[in-house]
């Protein structure tokens, strides 16, 4: 059996990108979402989610490199004046030891509090810019992910449009840290660099389940190309079909 759950990351990081993963959802491809606390249309995804809990799944964008954070001005995730250091920096840190456990875990609560304040029934977890896998990051969220009743997370890279043996090798050894949870068996990330990359994933996909996210938007040419598979999804639903296919959620595995 091959399935594909496809989940847009991002959701609610700000009307565009809301109103153009909602066009992905009502196409009819798009299968789960994972939504960014405490940005400008985290109400509306949220809404969204609650709305839709039935028909796909929703998880936390867990964010510690973009925006600001002034309950945590002094955190080892944050420059002084409480912005979270950018993707690049942050996984320096973090295979540095240089975060502390204590920060990790209280923006962790906070964000997830945030969406279950809103009523969204959290299925799963993912990291912006994919910090989550690091070591530093994942030994905290997993134990936190737990108390919190949560068990599916998204692996590290493991599925490639363009074959990467050493990023592949590292993510293998980091999956160690994933213990105790339950991942798709296979995640790989939309490649808008690689010439009809949508079409092609069809007849890449391993027998098992694989996760493929996608960041949609209108405005930013980057997620445009992302959800324009989505958003004109009869090739890519052909496509499938053909393969044998299976669309599905998070709650699915």
């Amino acid at each position: 059996m091959k399935g594909v759950i496809i989940n847009a990351d991002d959701f609610g990081y700000d009307d565009d990108t809301f109103q153009a993963t909602v066009a992905c959802f009502d196409a009819g491809l798009l299968t789960s979402a994972t939504i960014l606390a405490g940005s400008p249309a985290t109400a509306h995804a949220c809404q969204y989610a609650r709305d839709n809990h039935s028909r796909f799944s929703f998880g936390l964008h867990f964010n510690i490199v973009e925006g600001r954070r002034p309950h945590g001005a002094s955190s080892t995730l944050c420059r002084k004046d409480g912005s979270l250091f950018p993707p690049k920096i942050q996984r320096a840190r973090a295979m540095a030891g240089l975060i502390d456990a204590a920060d990790i875990r209280r923006e962790f609560r906070l964000q997830l509090d945030e969406l279950r304040d809103h009523g969204v029934n959290v299925s799963h977890v993912d990291g912006h810019g994919h910090l989550h896998k690091y070591p530093a990051v994942m030994r905290v969220l997993r134990d936190e992910m737990l108390r919190a009743g949560i068990e599916r997370v998204r692996p590290p890279q493991n599925c490639y449009f363009l074959k990467n043996h050493m990023r592949g090798a590292m993510n293998v050894m980091l999956l160690r840290h994933f213990n105790g949870l339950r991942s798709p068996d296979f995640y790989v990330g939309a490649d808008t660099r690689q010439q009809g990359w949508a079409l092609r994933l069809p007849a890449m996909l391993p027998e098992g389940v694989t996760e493929m996210s996608v960041h949609p938007g209108f405005a930013e040419p980057w997620r445009r190309e992302e959800g324009e598979p989505l958003m004109h999804p009869t090739p890519l639903a052909t496509a499938f079909r053909q393969a044998g296919v299976v669309l599905m959620r998070y709650h699915d595995i």
